[in-house]
């Protein structure tokens, strides 16, 4: 009976109730209402009022904002990827570099502990009325829907990162090794990208791999950060989780690597000549066709060179100049 009446109060910040109570359903009103505000003054341009990401400013920040409804959060440190309150807490803090989550360091605890609530709400509320819904259906037992929902909604335990060992010789292989195998897919042999299609994330959004050499990364760019986001991956998107592929040692070279690429500009790898001679092909298939537009071939090409001076500014300026001794001589004539 307790667990259904947590259940009840928890969902009810989806359905915009007077008196939500996200997550304890004996959190103080003024708890509550706390949270609300917050997230209404600094989340709800971006994220939307209803917390679905449909926010009236969400088209102008590249990557389409977070629909917290889904109880799915791309940054956690726990072993089932369920962000604890500190994750939650963290993100609002440092924001995610590269996107347009902004950063609220300056935003008080009281603030951004009761917002973190407030955020977690949308989630248990949709996730209840997805499996009431599977209930209604007779597809789960009340019971087995209870227990799902504390499975979808708790947070486990925190991951154990292991201390940082000695990068060596050998060590530097071997990261650069599991990087190749890993990562270049994606990221490119040097940290620059290769995949300039965006890649679909659950939602269906879609964003290019992050360029590694530019050290700008959602979760930060520490030893540590880094770390987490190659063990459980970023949940929701493209990015996989390497705990079940690697040992916590290999994880650490290949998290000296990425911090190599970061600090080098690369790993001295070629480029992927293949990927370069097909934009190469594919552009000189554009312009075909742009010239076919034409009733003759176009002799030149216009160019830009960066280091001359535009024709349409050199005339531009000669006129100019040559109207300013004219008007001079005039005004001189009639002294």
């Amino acid at each position: 009976m307790f667990i259904s009446t947590f259940l009840l109060a928890a969902g009810a910040i989806a359905f915009g109730a007077q008196d939500p109570k996200p997550g304890d359903p004996a959190a103080p009103k003024a708890d509550v209402d706390l949270g609300r505000q917050a997230f209404l003054r600094y989340c709800r341009e971006c994220h939307g009022e209803a917390g679905d990401g449909l926010g009236k400013f969400s088209y102008t920040t590249g990557e389409r904002p977070r629909s917290f409804q889904s109880g799915r959060f791309k940054l956690a440190t726990t072993e089932n990827a369920i962000p604890s309150d500190r994750d939650l807490e963290e993100t609002i803090r440092r924001g995610m570099p590269g996107t347009g989550m902004s950063a609220w360091g300056q935003v008080s605890d009281a603030e951004i502990e009761a917002m973190t609530r407030y955020v977690r709400g949308f989630g248990l509320g949709a996730i209840r009325s997805e499996l009431d819904r599977e209930v209604a259906a007779g597809e789960l037992s009340a019971a087995e829907a209870d227990a799902e929902f504390l499975r979808r909604t708790t947070p486990g335990p925190a991951i154990e990162i292991p201390p940082e060992p000695p990068f060596d010789d050998e060590r530097r292989a071997r990261g650069e090794r599991l990087y190749l195998e890993a990562c270049a897919s994606c990221h490119g042999p040097n940290g620059r990208r290769l995949r300039n299609d965006p890649m679909p994330d659950f939602e269906g959004n879609r964003t290019p791999p992050t360029n590694i050499v530019g050290g700008v990364f959602k979760g930060g760019n520490g030893g540590a950060a880094i770390y987490s986001r190659l063990y459980l991956g970023m949940d929701g998107t493209a990015m996989p989780g390497y705990r079940d592929a690697y040992s916590k040692d290999e994880l650490w070279d290949l998290v000296h690597t990425v911090e190599r690429i970061i600090a080098e500009g690369g790993l001295g790898q070629p480029e992927d000549e293949a990927a370069m001679a097909a934009a190469a092909t594919a552009a000189q298939a554009a312009a075909a066709t742009y010239d076919s537009l034409f009733d003759e071939p176009r002799a030149e090409r216009a160019t830009y060179d960066e280091n001359s001076a535009s024709p349409i500014l050199l005339w531009g300026g000669g006129a100019l100049l040559l109207l300013v001794i004219v008007g001079s001589a005039l005004l001189t004539s009639r002294r």
